[in-house]
C-alpha cells in the first residue's frame, strides 16, 4: 500500500469523479421516475467520497475531512443541477441538453428550492457533515 499523502492523489479523484458521475447519473433517474428528490443518494454520494479518499491513500486528518466535505458538495450540487435540468428540459419539451444551456442560475435556484423539504435540506447537511465525521 503506498504511503499516506497530504493531498487526494489523481487514482482517488477519477474514482470519485467516475463513481459520482454514475451515482448522480443513478440519482437523477430515480428522482425523474418516483416524481421525488431522493435525497438519500447524497448520503451514497458521501460514502463514495469518503471510501475514494482513504483507498487513494490520502494522509487523515483534518484536510482529508475537508476535501472529503467538498467532493460531497460538489456531487450533490452536480445531482441537484441535473435534477432541476430534466425536469425542466420535459417540462418545456427540449432535450436536457437544451435545457442545460438555456436553464439560469436563478431559475435554478428557485426551481431547487420550491423542490426540496426541510427533510430533503437535513439530509443533504447530514451528508456533507457525514462525509466530513466518517473520513477522519
Amino acid at each position: 500500500m503506498p504511503a499516506p499523502t497530504r493531498f487526494p492523489p489523481l487514482t482517488a479523484l477519477s474514482l470519485f469523479v467516475l463513481l459520482a458521475l454514475l451515482q448522480s447519473l443513478i440519482w437523477m433517474g430515480l428522482a425523474f421516475y418516483l416524481g421525488a428528490q431522493c435525497s438519500w443518494m447524497a448520503l451514497v454520494i458521501a460514502l463514495t467520497a469518503t471510501l475514494s479518499l482513504r483507498m487513494g491513500g490520502m494522509a487523515a486528518g483534518r484536510l482529508r475531512m475537508a476535501w472529503a466535505a467538498g467532493l460531497t458538495a460538489v456531487g450533490v450540487a452536480w445531482a441537484s443541477w441535473g435534477i432541476v435540468v430534466l425536469q425542466m428540459g420535459v417540462t418545456m419539451g427540449v432535450r436536457p441538453q437544451e435545457s442545460a444551456v438555456k436553464l439560469g442560475w436563478h431559475l435554478a435556484r428557485t426551481l431547487f428550492l420550491l423542490a426540496n423539504t426541510p427533510l430533503d435540506y437535513a439530509l443533504l447537511a447530514l451528508a456533507v457533515i457525514g462525509a466530513a465525521i466518517a473520513s477522519r
